[in-house]
């Protein structure tokens, strides 16, 4: 199982939407793209051990289709949080994953800043 991941919407340049697919399916640490009914087009999921190694695949795989790419939002998970969705209120709190303030950095202006 890994350990960090992030989901990434992307808005497509008209007529490269397959393009695109096969692009991503091929980025280290991307585990799943779809396309969507409607705008956002594209959704991928990139996975990685840590934060750092999640940063730097996300910023290869985004780099390998940025001249097909109108829009990206990123959306990543919280680390060490539970995956399944319960009743209970959720065991995650800001002091397990900081303040949510990343740096100035590119990987931290992405979202993914690690510690």
């Amino acid at each position: 199982m890994m350990g960090a991941k992030v989901y990434v919407l992307l808005d497509i340049i008209e007529g490269k939407l397959e393009q695109v697919v096969q692009t991503l399916r091929g980025k280290p640490g991307v585990v799943e793209v779809d396309l969507l009914e409607s705008s956002p087009n594209v959704i991928m999921v990139v996975e990685a051990p840590e934060r750092k190694k999640l940063a730097e695949r996300t910023i290869q795989a985004l780099a390998s289709v940025e001249t097909m790419t109108e829009g990206v939002q990123l959306l990543p998970t919280r680390d060490g949080c539970e995956t399944h969705v319960s009743n209970e209120a959720s065991s995650c709190s800001k002091a397990q994953g900081g303040s949510g303030r990343r740096g100035g950095t590119r990987l931290g202006m992405l979202g993914l800043g690690y510690d």
